[in-house]
């Protein structure tokens, strides 16, 4: 099953906005760091991609790479929307202070697979680029400019990846 295409310009329903103010709440912030971000994975693979908890909010698939110091297999859940045929990640990690660690395993090692599909992973450094991804990904899910504004009073810039197919 090909991964769901997810465009950032696309309208949201009134049940998505509704889950989008309970996302970026309190509650919503815990229970997606703690509940939704653990069962995803399971949840994705049961249903092949098209549903999990954050399929009306920011819609997610499983990131798989290889870890940073071991090599080894590494699974995190991520949001992702797209830009033509790449796939766009954010490295918000719920407005935390530090980076995910799916960040290091992509930087340290950039072929993964979203969703059952290949790509090359790599960080948009460019700075308008990075602006304009970042306006799409705040249109794509409002919380997002929630985390912008909390890191960048701790100093931290939230990463964005670019991954590009590889037949």
């Amino acid at each position: 099953m090909p991964l769901p295409y997810v465009d950032p310009e696309r309208r949201t329903s009134a049940l998505a906005r509704l889950g989008g103010v309970f996302a970026r709440s309190r509650a919503g912030q815990l229970f997606a760091k703690y509940v939704a971000a653990k069962t995803d994975p399971l949840l994705s693979r049961v249903f092949r991609n098209r549903l999990n908890w954050g399929s009306l909010v920011a819609p997610s698939a499983t990131l798989t790479m290889s870890g940073a110091k071991t090599g080894e297999s590494r699974q995190a859940q991520v949001a992702y929307f797209h830009q033509g045929p790449d796939v766009i990640l954010v490295a918000s990690n719920f407005g935390s202070d530090r980076n995910p660690q799916w960040y290091h395993n992509l930087k340290a090692n950039p072929a993964c697979d979203l969703g059952g599909e290949h790509f090359e992973a790599a960080e948009v450094t460019d700075g308008s680029e990075y602006q304009r991804l970042f306006r799409l990904a705040e249109r794509s899910y409002g919380g997002y400019r929630d985390y912008r504004g909390k890191t960048a009073a701790e100093g931290r810039r939230i990463p964005i990846f670019r991954l590009c197919p590889v037949p």
